[in-house]
């Protein structure tokens, strides 16, 4: 009696309708979204991926830059001079900076040219990086000062010649 009451209520079916996804019945439908799933995992993989080195990035830029302004601060109170506490930040971001970009195009040269192995390449790169930093950042250091002076002389004579008249 059930086994009659299912077979009349599922007659007007074929057995070929009975499948649990569509999808299966055509390969190539299922292979297309297999491969748009597959697709859009790789695209989140490759953003959640590249935002995590960018705050990766971020921290260490953030905390380099705290130890270097920290570190100035502490040689100034250490020396009684806000002028070497500015040296000590002329001199530490300058030397980073250029041993970064220096190390970078050295590494640039090193593959189009082929000069020399990858270590000593690095090793020219942070050398030279080192000493073309420090000299630029006396030369920052001294024109920083220089200008410092010539700022500091003008308001003092526009300071004086205000209250002589």
């Amino acid at each position: 009696m059930i086994l009659d009451l299912l077979l009349q209520s599922f007659s007007h079916y074929s057995f070929s309708d009975f499948y649990m996804i569509d999808s299966f019945r055509n390969d190539d439908d299922f292979l297309v979204w297999l491969l748009l799933m597959g697709a859009l995992f790789f695209l989140l993989a490759l953003i959640v991926g590249t935002a995590l080195v960018i705050i990766f990035f971020l921290i260490l830029f953030f905390l380099a830059t705290g130890g270097i302004l920290s570190a100035s601060v502490l040689v100034g109170v250490q020396q009684r001079s806000v002028s070497k506490g500015f040296k000590t930040l002329f001199l530490s971001i300058s030397i980073l900076g250029s041993t970064i970009i220096s190390l970078i195009f050295f590494l640039i040269v090193n593959s189009m040219k082929d000069w020399w192995e990858n270590n000593i390449a690095i090793f020219a790169g942070i050398l030279c990086g080192v000493l073309s930093g420090w000299l630029l950042g006396l030369l920052i250091f001294e024109a920083t000062k220089k200008l410092a002076i010539l700022i500091k002389d003008k308001y003092e004579q526009r300071a004086n010649s205000k209250t002589i008249r």
